[in-house]
C-alpha cells in the first residue's frame, strides 16, 4: 500500500468517526454560526442603534440648530425633554446629571451655551465658547464617540459654508475619538462617580466575571455527569439520600470554588490595577454569590440533561458563548440595539452585568439587590429543573 493511500485511509477513518458524533460536529460548527449571527445583529450599523444624546440648547440660534440637525443626520437620537415627548418637561443641567447617574436612559448630554451662535467654532477666534458635555464616567467610550460626531458635524458645517456643498444623502458616518484639531471645544464633565475615581478600570468586572463563572460552571456539570456515568451516584443512592442532596452538594462545592476564584481575581485587580473593591465590599459579595449560584446551577442542569461529555461540551460551549455575547460580557450592552438589550435580560450575564454597573455607579444595595434577586431566582429554577431531570433519569435506568 502506498504512503498516500495509508494516509488517506487514516484520514477517512477520522472523518467517519467524526460524522458519527453529532455533538462533536455541533461543537465545531454551531458556535461560529451562532456568534456570527449575534455579532451581526449587534454591529448592524448606525441605522439599527442610534446614540441617545440629551441636548440642552440654551442658545436657540440658527447656528445651534444646525449643529443639532447635523447630529440627527448622523443617526443621533436627540433627547430634549425628561420623558422624551415633544411637549414634555425640558431638560436642565441638573436633571441630565441626575438622569445619567440614576436612570440610564442616556449616558451623554450636550449643553449648548448662550452665545454659541456668535462664535460656533474655533475659526471664530477667542470668542468661541464651545459646548459642555456631561457623561457617565463608566461609559467614557460613548462620550469619545459623541465628541467625534460633534467634531464631524462642525467640520461638515464649515465645509458647507466655505464651498456651499451639501453632503450627499446616504453617505455613511464614521465615528471615533475626538481629534486634537477639534473645531468645537468640548468641556467634558464626568458625572458623579464619587468614590470610584478610576471607574473605567472597574467595568471589567461587569463583563469578565459572569463569563468566567459561566465557563467554570461547565466543570461542575462535567463532575455531575462523571458521577452519573461511572455509577457513583447510584452507589450514593443506596444510602438514605435523595438526588436533590447530590445536586445541592455539587452546587455548594462549585459555588465555593467559584467564589474563591473570583476573589483571587478581585485581589489581583486591587493590588495591580488599584480597583476599589473595598469600597463596595458588601454589594460585591452579594452579587458575586448570586452570580456563582446562578451559573453553577445552570452548569449542573447541563450535566443532568447531557448523556455524554461531547453533548455537554457542545451545548455548554454554544450556550455560554451566546449568553456571554448577548449579555454584555463581550460587547458593552449599551452599544447593542434595543431588542438585543432586552434579549440580554434572558441571560445570567445580562443581570450580572447590570448589577456590576449598579455597583460601579455607587447605587448601593438598592441598585444591586434586585439584580441579585433575579440571579438567585434563576439559580433556584435551574437547580429545580436539574433535580427533576436527574431524578427521572435515574428512575428510568
Amino acid at each position: 500500500m502506498s504512503h498516500a493511500r495509508i494516509i488517506g485511509t487514516i484520514a477517512w477513518k477520522h472523518f467517519r468517526i467524526l460524522s458519527r458524533s453529532r455533538s462533536t460536529l455541533a461543537v465545531i460548527f454551531l458556535p461560529g454560526i451562532v456568534l456570527y449571527t449575534i455579532f451581526t445583529q449587534i454591529f448592524a450599523g448606525p441605522a439599527g442603534r442610534p446614540f441617545k444624546v440629551a441636548v440642552i440648547d440654551n442658545d436657540r440660534t440658527p447656528q445651534s440648530q444646525v449643529l443639532v440637525d447635523t447630529l440627527k443626520e448622523e443617526r443621533v437620537k436627540v433627547i430634549t425633554t425628561r420623558n422624551e415627548a415633544p411637549d414634555g418637561e425640558p431638560l436642565t443641567e441638573q436633571s441630565v446629571q441626575e438622569a445619567i447617574r440614576r436612570e440610564g436612559k442616556f449616558r451623554v448630554a450636550l449643553v449648548i451655551p448662550k452665545g454659541y451662535g456668535l462664535a460656533p467654532n474655533v475659526l471664530s477666534g477667542p470668542a468661541h465658547r464651545g459646548i459642555v458635555m456631561y457623561y457617565d464616567e463608566t461609559q467614557d467610550t460613548e462620550a469619545d464617540i459623541v465628541i467625534g460626531l460633534v467634531q464631524m458635524a462642525a467640520g461638515q458645517n464649515v465645509f458647507e459654508q466655505l464651498f456651499g456643498i451639501r453632503r450627499k444623502e446616504g453617505d455613511t458616518a464614521t465615528t471615533g475619538p475626538a481629534q486634537p484639531q477639534a473645531l468645537i471645544q468640548v468641556d467634558r464633565r464626568g458625572v458623579a462617580i464619587q468614590r470610584m475615581v478610576v471607574a473605567s478600570k472597574h467595568t471589567f468586572l461587569a463583563g469578565i466575571v459572569p463569563m468566567f463563572l459561566l465557563f467554570l460552571s461547565t466543570g461542575a456539570g462535567r463532575g455531575l455527569l462523571e458521577e452519573i456515568t461511572s455509577g457513583t451516584i447510584r452507589r450514593q443512592l443506596a444510602a438514605p439520600i435523595h438526588p436533590v442532596h447530590i445536586v445541592m452538594g455539587q452546587q455548594v462545592f462549585a459555588v465555593t470554588l467559584g467564589l474563591v476564584h473570583c476573589y483571587v481575581m478581585y485581589l489581583y485587580a486591587w493590588a495591580v490595577f488599584g480597583v476599589a473593591i473595598w469600597d463596595m465590599t458588601g454589594g460585591l459579595f452579594v452579587l458575586t454569590l448570586a452570580t456563582c449560584m446562578a451559573t453553577t446551577a445552570f452548569g449542573l442542569l447541563l450535566g443532568a440533561i447531557s448523556r455524554t461529555y461531547e453533548q455537554l461540551d457542545s451545548i455548554g460551549t454554544m450556550v455560554n458563548l451566546a449568553m456571554s455575547a448577548i449579555g454584555g460580557s463581550m460587547v458593552p450592552r449599551w452599544i447593542m440595539p434595543d431588542f438585543m438589550q432586552k434579549l440580554g435580560l434572558l441571560t445570567i450575564n445580562g443581570w450580572s452585568y447590570d448589577g456590576f454597573i449598579a455597583l460601579i455607579r455607587n447605587e448601593g444595595f438598592a441598585g444591586t439587590l434586585p439584580k441579585a434577586a433575579v440571579l438567585i431566582g434563576m439559580a433556584v429554577a435551574f437547580a429545580s429543573v436539574g433535580c427533576t431531570v436527574l431524578t427521572r433519569r435515574l428512575r428510568a435506568t
